[in-house]
């Protein structure tokens, strides 16, 4: 029998010192974003589950608290994902507002999955989205913005993984692999596994320096003369378009002086079916996972009958906080001065 003071696996419970230094990183973060220009949004912690059935990051689909809605008999679901939500008020809402839309937020999701380090079934997210804006400024914007971030909350040792997913779909559309096998070349790539690739490349029939630049992916690590390296090789048009994206931003980012905290991985595909441009995720010395990602979702908000592009990111509060107490920069707590 469960004792009655048990609470739910995947949640927790947080002592006043605790809520504190979690309001205080907050309020840093969302900060940030006020001095960018973005305005703060509240969405429902439910919705009806057609919201959260739009494709979303991090395959969140079948990890949903789902329910009855007693009136209508309609399916309910607790959030998952906040974009789609974002992407409904674009589309509805402030459909006739002037572009671009800077849209901030911090709430709660859950998702129904098994809790690990980094992660429970209840989780807070503060985050933005940028609507409406194509050009590679924005996806400089929202790198910079994560950069600020991590150095307003007193990380010191962190970096920030960027990669254009275009490239590895621009390379996978010219290759053609059968269906079955295009989501098997898609994970070995993301993992970085060359054996792998090259056992699922003899499947194929295709030009030998098609699957050369392929392979050569999981290598393209590093600064900006990944980008020159890439060159060398055989990169279909569409690939070569996605590499110069990727190098405008790169360049806007040296003139904001940021490039230092950058680097680039030709291999990431991030939640691939998602994004549609430059991705990217930060990571910080002591943590084996990001603790914050996003990047260019262009074809979300058409979902929900309004063309738009899209561009934002994340921080996962529970990730900051472990990142912080690894670097023992927690935000220091006081009492009242006064009683």
């Amino acid at each position: 029998m469960i004792p009655r003071t048990a609470i739910p696996k995947g949640v927790r419970v947080f002592t006043p010192e605790e809520t504190a230094q979690r309001r205080a990183v907050e309020a840093r973060l969302l900060a940030v974003f006020h001095r960018w220009g973005f305005r703060e949004i509240i969405t429902p912690t439910f919705e009806y589950l057609e919201v959260f059935e739009q494709p979303t990051a991090e395959d969140a689909g079948d990890q949903m608290f789902k329910f009855v809605d007693r009136q209508s008999g309609r399916l309910l679901a607790l959030r998952v994902d906040i974009t789609p939500q974002v992407a409904r008020l674009v589309a509805t809402t402030l459909r006739q507002a002037p572009l671009p839309l800077r849209l901030a937020y911090a709430a709660t999701v859950f998702r129904y999955h098994e809790p690990k380090a980094g992660r429970q079934r209840e989780f807070e997210q503060i985050g933005v989205e940028l609507i409406g804006l194509e050009l590679p400024e924005a996806d400089a914007e929202m790198i910079a913005m994560v950069v600020e971030g991590c150095q307003t909350l007193g990380l010191d040792a962190f970096q920030i993984d960027v990669g254009q997913v275009e490239v590895v779909r621009g390379l996978l559309n010219a290759l053609q692999p059968a269906a079955e096998l295009r989501p098997r070349l898609v994970s070995a790539i993301r993992r970085k596994d060359p054996l792998e690739l090259e056992v699922l490349l003899r499947e194929v029939p295709a030009d030998p320096a098609l699957k050369d630049a392929i392979l050569a992916l999981p290598r393209l690590y590093g600064g900006r003369e990944i980008l020159d390296q890439a060159g060398r090789f055989a990169f279909p048009p569409a690939s070569r378009a996605a590499l110069a994206n990727l190098a405008e931003v790169v360049r806007i980012l040296e003139n904001y002086g940021l490039a230092e905290h950058v680097i680039l991985d030709l291999a990431e595909t991030l939640d691939f079916e998602y994004y549609t441009g430059v991705v990217f995720g930060a990571f910080s010395r002591g943590l084996g996972y990001q603790l914050a990602s996003g990047g260019r979702y262009d074809h979300l908000i058409g979902q929900f009958g309004y063309s738009c592009a899209a561009t934002g990111f994340t921080f996962d509060l529970e990730r900051v906080m472990a990142a912080l107490t690894a670097a023992e920069a927690l935000p220091p707590v006081t009492g009242p001065d006064v009683l």
